[in-house]
């Protein structure tokens, strides 16, 4: 969230709000002192002191953020399909074609796109092609736990 500015009745303030985690860092600094305003050089201090807190708290977020992607480089919708790999259904040559399409960040922050007919392949089998392209693009053992849930977001799919 950053720093917000308050002004109510027990003193105006800065407040300076981030989650990182399950860590919710709430810290607020006051530019009153015994209910009157600080003086402009002191107001000018602790702002500079809540943009620093915020702008360290920022680079620690953007570290956790890189270290959960790294950890676990797939991620699911809230329904339980895998974010980067969607069923649709396409128009061509006056007939439709069901097909997983994939669109997977790697590693480099490229992407890898590419799609499998479930019309040539069947739903299971073009499920389970879909499933060995994002472990082979993101090497990804398939005794880990993410790939087993990787496999029961099939039904979402249906």
């Amino acid at each position: 969230m950053g720093v917000s500015e308050n002004n109510a009745h027990y003193g105006h303030r800065l407040r300076v709000y981030r989650k990182i985690g399950d860590v919710i860092y709430d810290e607020v600094y006051y530019l009153t002192e015994n209910g009157k305003s600080v003086s402009k050089k002191r107001e000018r201090e602790i702002r500079a002191l809540a943009k620093a807190r915020d702008k360290e708290l920022l680079q620690f977020q953007a570290e956790y953020q890189q270290e959960l992607d790294a950890e676990n480089p797939i991620k699911f919708h809230k329904d339980g399909r895998i974010i980067g790999l969607t069923r649709q259904r396409q128009q061509d040559n006056e007939r439709e074609i069901d097909v997983f399409k994939l669109r997977i960040r790697l590693p480099d922050d490229s992407i890898s796109w590419g799609s499998i007919s479930i019309d040539l392949h069947g739903f299971d089998n073009a499920f389970a092609q879909a499933l060995d392209r994002i472990t082979q693009l993101l090497e990804i053992n398939k005794r880990t736990k993410i790939y087993r849930q990787m496999k029961q977001s099939k039904e979402a799919y249906l």
